[in-house]
């Protein structure tokens, strides 16, 4: 039976941790999975990088994804993040998710000691053997150290391996080689935060966008009208409501330490009402000079 096509928009939904012990607030994981889906995603990502999943153990990680399938109820799709260093463990995670409801597995290349190519490409053999359900690579060479040519990626999805690719590098144009590469049944989807409308215009299926979380509903119309080929309409939809909010994502502290966006998707949930919980340390609290800047935005589009 051939495999549905992953396409729309997918958010990579935070994991709420409880300020008093750091555990998992399941409470708060419903109240994000809910509020995504109330806002009209296509499809919800437990336990990736947003997620935090480098912060929790793979017991953990399974009980999250499991808890997130059952809160979607099929409302949307769910591709529970299922990476790992050791291919054993990759496997077991997405064995786990598949038995949980999943609708997808996203695996992210291993990282630090970086594979080659036949390493990666028996990596994701495994697991496809493994699970039935479909496989979106994630490529962030950025994080992860593995720099994938397109070629291989394209080898990986046409024997069979993999369904759908994650591209987290900002260039839009790769996807047009991907595609040329393969053919309409790769799920490609732009994994960055800056471009949406340039991506879907060439050739992305879909778009992962952290910045989903706090802002889904805006994310979800810019997709939409991209897709629709209203390119027009898309281009002023994201200047007036996806870049006036980047900077929250982007800019230093006063401080002039790095950006402290995940600290952002969790205190910019929380002020619009939705238990996001806290982030486990080393991440601490959210800067006050930055909460305010949040604030301005929230009140900006209406949400405070």
């Amino acid at each position: 039976m051939p495999k549905e096509k992953p396409e729309g928009i997918f958010i990579p939904m935070v994991t709420p941790f409880k300020a008093s012990d750091e555990s998992v607030d399941f409470s708060g994981l419903r109240e994000v999975t809910n509020f995504l889906v109330e806002n009209g995603v296509d499809g919800i990502i437990p336990s990736g990088s947003t997620g935090e999943f480098i912060a929790m153990s793979h017991e953990e990680q399974k009980q999250v994804n499991a808890a997130v399938c059952e809160y979607a109820a099929g409302r949307v799709k769910v591709f529970c993040s299922t990476g790992a260093y050791r291919t054993r463990d990759a496997v077991d995670l997405s064995q786990a998710a598949e038995a949980a409801g999943a609708d997808g597995v996203m695996v992210v290349t291993p990282w630090y000691m970086a594979a080659n190519e036949d390493e990666l490409y028996e990596h994701y053999k495994a697991i496809r053997k493994a699970v039935q359900i479909p496989i979106m690579l994630y490529h962030n060479p950025y994080y992860s150290t593995c720099l994938l040519s397109d070629e291989f990626m394209a080898k990986l999805y046409n024997d069979g391996l993999i369904d759908a690719v994650k591209e987290r590098q900002a260039d839009v144009y790769r996807q047009q080689d991907l595609r040329a590469l393969t053919d309409d049944g790769f799920g490609i989807f732009y994994g960055y935060d800056i471009c949406p409308v340039e991506s879907v215009s060439m050739w992305a299926d879909g778009w992962v966008c952290g910045t989903g979380n706090l802002f889904p509903k805006e994310n979800k119309t810019v997709y939409d009208l991209a897709k629709a080929r209203k390119i027009e309409e898309a281009q002023k939809y994201h200047f007036a409501k996806i870049r006036p909010y980047l900077p929250l994502f982007t800019e230093k502290t006063a401080k002039g330490l790095p950006c402290p966006w995940l600290q952002v998707i969790k205190e910019g949930l929380k002020l619009r009402g939705v238990n996001a919980g806290v982030a486990r340390k080393p991440v601490m609290a959210l800067p006050d000079d930055y909460r305010e800047k949040l604030k301005k935005v929230l009140k900006e589009y209406g949400y405070l």
